[in-house]
């Protein structure tokens, strides 16, 4: 981003924020993609965060909050600087973001080095595990946390023979590994396909999966242009007829506004359903349409739902933000329904919470949105063990994903 466009950023956000006066102001350093291959999911992180203030006002007890915003382009390296002009130069208060994995450990570990709390919705499972440290809160799920559901349920519908296929980074090997782990611990077994974040044809693994011809496919997707291309392949190689299930990402609006009533029946596991019936979600999703004339995706959700967080910590502190204090009265909310739907966080600073089995049905009033068939209900990121149990095995890799 170049130097005028961030100072136009700042100059609009503290526009937003009204009158700024020392610490009755909060600054929050926005990080998301808003360039590169991924730049619809950031948009829409920033359509949600901006929602949560425009309908609940940015003051919050006696602060303002102010939002400054900054652009990562899905890049590790970018993120990180972006992370270190907010710090060192903006001297932000709080760090929300940023969206992709590899972008989130860059980003997590050197804000909390600087004692600065960071709020995400990343997957990124090590964040808030072997990583740990009480500076970062994720107000979302792990890469891996709803998969477990998935590699469960896939078992107990009769399939015993799957094919993945996912992102060969962090991400993917992650969701992997949620839905290998179940799925093997139940007795399945799996083949493992990778394939390079970004790639533009597909065509060379779903000829595989064909050939491989197993019970059921899980696809670790991390959404927009990949899903999409993903599943334009899976179709014109005519694999309809094999079951296909979904991470959280794959059969998101940002696919779901590209491929339409093409993916009529396609089921995902997933925590942000926009087509759960609940006065939470009603709301939000009526009033980001009214802005944009499409259904919120999980990228908006998540982001709507951790601004919603920071102004409810906001107001347990009495507008103070100091370090791991800030994050322990995050850690210490509970909501009987979210956009998520109810949740609490565990001792790791990561949401408990209910996982949705979706099917994608045409929506009365036109599109097409995710829908709720059956509620998995406070799924942990340590799927059915303790902490302790869980954080002995290995890291999620490209070599281990959770095989049994």
């Amino acid at each position: 981003m170049v130097a005028g466009t961030a100072a136009l950023l700042v100059a609009l956000a503290g526009c937003q924020a009204g009158d700024e006066s020392g610490s009755d102001t909060v600054t929050v350093g926005f990080i998301s993609p808003v360039t590169g291959f991924v730049a619809a999911l950031g948009t829409d992180m920033r359509r949600g965060w901006d929602l949560y203030w425009e309908l609940n006002g940015n003051t919050v007890g006696d602060v303002t909050v102010r939002t400054v915003y900054e652009d990562d382009a899905g890049d590790p390296e970018i993120a990180l600087t972006k992370a270190r002009r907010l710090v060192e130069q903006e001297g932000v208060d709080i760090v929300a973001g940023p969206v992709l994995a590899n972008t989130a450990y860059a980003v997590g570990s050197y804000v909390a080095s600087q004692g600065i709390p960071s709020l995400h919705i990343t997957g990124a499972d090590d964040l808030t595990q072997r990583q740990l440290d009480p500076h970062i809160l994720r107000v979302g799920y792990t890469s891996s946390q709803s998969n477990f559901a998935a590699g469960q349920w896939a078992y107990d519908e009769g399939y015993r023979r799957a094919v993945t296929l996912c992102p060969d980074y962090a991400f993917g090997w992650e969701s992997c590994g949620g839905f290998v782990t179940a799925f093997t611990a139940a007795g399945g077994t799996v083949e493992q396909l990778w394939h390079p974040l970004g790639t533009q044809d597909f065509s060379t693994y779903v000829s595989q999966v064909k050939e491989l011809a197993p019970d059921v496919v899980f696809v670790g997707s991390a959404g927009g242009p990949d899903a999409i291309l993903l599943y334009d392949a899976w179709q014109d190689f005519g694999l309809t007829e094999t079951p296909l299930i979904g991470n959280c990402c794959f059969a998101d609006q940002v696919f779901l506004r590209e491929v339409g009533s093409r993916a009529s029946g396609v089921r995902s596991f997933m925590y942000w359903a926009e087509g759960r019936d609940s006065p939470e979600v009603r709301k939000f999703v009526t009033e980001y349409e009214k802005r944009h004339n499409e259904i919120p995706s999980m990228y908006a959700a998540g982001s709507y739902l951790m601004a919603q967080v920071v102004a409810a910590t906001l107001e347990k502190t009495g507008g103070v933000v100091d370090g791991t204090a800030f994050v322990d009265a995050a850690a210490d909310l509970s909501f009987s329904d979210s956009v998520y739907g109810p949740f609490t966080f565990d001792d790791h600073n990561n949401i408990v919470g209910p996982v949705y089995l979706t099917e994608v049905v045409e929506r009365d009033g036109g599109g097409y949105w995710n829908v709720p068939v059956k509620t998995f209900e406070k799924q942990s990121q340590f799927w059915t063990m303790s902490a302790d149990e869980y954080l002995r095995q290995p890291v999620f890799s490209r070599d281990y994903t959770g095989q049994r």
